[in-house]
């Protein structure tokens, strides 16, 4: 039937069409079912409920860990020239004191002396 390499041209184009139009197929199932899906699940979706944080909750600076305003200031320049941005369009929600890792010095450069491949040997 099919012989030659005519015959094994023919039969690979067959071939070709028959998988897309499967794999068409299948997209167009895929698709169909997922708007099915989305269409029970919106039904199902109640109203959304906005969630107030307490107000406890939004003071996060301690009474012995106030930051001073040189320091907010300070930050906030530093911030605003790195993103070459006006001082007035940032605006600093809250400030974290940074506690060091526990972590040993020697394990720290251990690691960057990994990181920066001095430790490795071909």
């Amino acid at each position: 039937m099919f012989e030659g390499i005519g015959g094994a041209l023919q039969l690979a184009v067959i071939d070709m069409t028959l998988v897309f139009l499967i794999l068409g197929g299948l997209a167009l199932v895929m698709v169909l079912l997922k708007n099915i899906v989305g269409i029970k699940e919106t039904k199902k979706i109640p109203k959304e409920n906005k969630i107030v944080p307490p107000l406890s909750s939004t003071n996060l600076i301690k009474e012995n860990e106030e930051v001073e305003g040189k320091l907010v200031a300070l930050i906030t320049a530093a911030v605003a020239s790195y993103l070459e941005k006006p001082k007035s369009k940032i605006k600093i929600l809250h400030l974290k004191k940074y506690k060091p890792s526990v972590i040993s010095p020697w394990t720290t450069l251990g690691r960057q002396e990994l990181m920066l491949g001095k430790n490795i040997k071909y």
